[in-house]
C-alpha cells in the first residue's frame, strides 16, 4: 500500500496494454486520412472529416482512456475488475471493431456499416461503463474514484446519442431534433466524458508523481457537480429551444479556466523538482485547453467557423498531451512492477524501459504537430505538414510501446528469479 494504492490488485500488464498499444495504429491511420483529405478533414459535416474526428476520439483518446480506467480502478479503489483479461479483451475487440465499422460508414457511405458500428460501439462502451461503475459507489472515499462516475455516465449517454445519430445515417433520414442530439452527443463526449475524466485523474497524479499540495476540497467536492449540472441544464436548453443555452458553455469554460490555473500553480510549486518530460505534457496541455477555451469563447461572440475549427483541434491535442504524459510515466511503470513482483532480479530500471530520449522524442514531435495542425485550419500546407509528423509521433510512441512489450517478454523468458 502506499498513498491508498492498493498495487496488490493491479490487473495484468496485458489487461492495459492491449489498449495502449492499439493507440498509435489509430493514430497513424488518422494521420494518413488527414493527409490524403487535408480540405475535407476542414469541413465539420464532410464524412471525411466525421471519420477523422471519431478516429481521434474513439481511436486514440477513448481507447488510452479505457486502458487507463483497468488500472486505475483497481490500484485506487481495490476492487478489482472481475474478470479482468476477458473482460479487457472483448471490450477492446469490440472497441476495435466498431471504430472502423464506423469510420468505413462514413468514409464509404454503407448503411450497413452504421448499424454495425451502433451494435460493436454501443456494446463495448456500454458493457465497460457497467462494469466500473458499479464498483464507484458505496464506501468509496477516493475523490478520483467519485470523479469517474460522471465520465462514464456521460460516455454513456455520448455512445446512446451516438446510436440515435447512427440509426439517422443508415436510414438517410434526420428528424427535427438531430442538430439538438449532435451538440449534446459532443458535450457529453468532450466535456463531461473527456474533460471531466483527465480532471478526476489529475486529483491523484499531480499531486502523487510530483509531489504537490493537493487540489481544494472545494474544487473536489464541487468540480463534477458544476460540471454535471451545467451539461444537463445546456441539453435541456438546447431540445427545448431555450435562449442562451451558451451560458452554460461560460460555466464549464470558467470551470476549466479554473482548473488549469491551479494544475499549473501545484506544478511549479512541486517538491520534486527533478526534469520530467511528463511535466512538459501537462504544462503544453494545459496551453492548448487555454486555446481551446479562447478561441471556442470568440467563436460563440463571432460565429467564425474557423475558430470553432481551432477549438476543437486545440481540445483535442490537450487531451492527447495528457495521454501521452501519463503512458510515459505509467508503462514503464507496470513493467518494472510486474516484472519485479514476480520475483525477478535483473527487471530493467524504468528509464532503460523508454529512454529518455525517445520520451523526449515522442514530446518533440508532438509540440511540431500541435503547431502545424492548428495552423493548417489556416493553411493547407501546414496541415499536411502536421499529418507528417504527427504520423511520426504515433511511429515512434509505438516502437516505445514495442520496446517496452519486448523487454517484458525477454525478462520472463530470460530473466533470473528470486528463490
Amino acid at each position: 500500500m502506499f498513498n491508498g494504492l492498493s498495487l496488490d490488485q493491479a490487473p495484468p500488464l496485458s489487461v492495459v496494454i492491449r489498449f495502449f498499444i492499439t493507440v498509435p495504429v489509430f493514430g497513424i491511420l488518422l494521420s494518413l486520412i488527414i493527409f490524403f483529405n487535408p480540405h475535407e478533414v476542414l469541413i465539420p459535416t464532410h464524412p471525411i472529416s466525421l471519420a477523422a474526428v471519431h478516429l481521434m476520439f474513439l481511436g486514440v483518446i477513448t481507447m488510452s482512456m479505457f486502458g487507463a480506467l483497468f488500472q486505475m480502478q483497481s490500484v485506487l479503489g481495490g476492487r478489482p475488475i472481475p474478470s479482468a483479461l476477458g473482460n479487457a479483451f472483448l471490450i477492446h475487440l469490440f472497441l476495435v471493431i466498431g471504430i472502423f465499422a464506423l469510420c468505413g460508414a462514413f468514409i464509404f457511405s454503407l448503411p450497413e456499416l452504421f448499424i454495425i458500428a451502433s451494435i460493436f460501439l454501443g456494446a463495448s462502451i456500454l458493457y465497460c461503463a457497467n462494469l466500473i461503475l458499479p464498483l464507484l459507489f458505496g464506501d468509496i472515499t477516493h475523490d478520483t474514484l467519485r470523479g469517474m462516475r460522471l465520465p462514464l455516465i456521460a460516455l454513456s449517454l455520448t455512445a446512446v446519442l451516438g446510436i440515435v445519430m447512427a440509426s439517422e445515417y443508415a436510414n438517410s433520414s434526420f428528424s427535427s431534433v438531430h442538430e439538438a442530439v449532435r451538440a449534446s452527443h459532443y458535450s457529453f463526449g468532450l466535456i463531461g466524458w473527456i474533460a471531466a475524466l483527465i480532471i478526476a485523474v489529475a486529483f491523484q497524479v499531480i499531486e502523487m508523481f510530483y509531489v504537490t499540495t493537493p487540489y481544494g476540497s472545494w474544487c473536489k467536492r464541487n468540480a463534477f457537480r458544476i460540471i454535471s449540472a451545467s451539461l444537463l441544464l445546456k441539453v435541456l436548453w438546447i431540445f427545448t429551444h431555450l435562449p442562451y443555452s451558451w451560458v452554460f458553455d461560460l460555466i464549464m469554460g470558467a470551470l476549466l479556466s479554473g482548473f488549469i490555473f491551479t494544475t499549473l500553480k501545484r506544478l511549479n510549486q512541486r517538491k520534486r523538482r527533478v526534469s520530467d518530460v511528463s511535466i512538459w505534457f501537462w504544462q503544453l496541455g494545459m496551453a492548448l485547453l487555454s486555446l481551446a477555451i479562447l478561441t471556442y469563447g470568440a467563436f460563440i461572440g463571432s460565429g467564425y467557423d474557423a475558430l470553432q475549427s481551432v477549438a476543437l483541434i486545440a481540445f483535442a491535442l490537450f487531451a492527447l498531451a495528457i495521454i501521452l504524459g501519463m503512458m510515459g510515466k505509467i508503462v514503464p511503470f507496470l513493467v518494472w512492477f510486474h516484472l519485479s513482483s514476480a520475483g525477478y532480479m535483473d527487471a530493467p530500471i524504468m528509464s532503460n524501459i523508454i529512454p529518455a530520449t525517445r520520451a523526449k522524442g515522442v514530446f518533440s514531435l508532438f509540440a511540431l504537430t500541435s503547431v502545424t495542425m492548428i495552423g493548417g485550419v489556416f493553411c493547407l500546407e501546414s496541415l499536411l505538414v502536421g499529418a507528417i509528423i504527427g504520423g511520426g509521433m504515433f511511429g515512434l510512441l509505438l516502437l516505445n510501446l514495442i520496446h517496452a512489450l519486448r523487454l517484458y517478454r525477454d525478462t520472463l523468458i530470460h530473466g533470473k528469479r528470486f528463490g
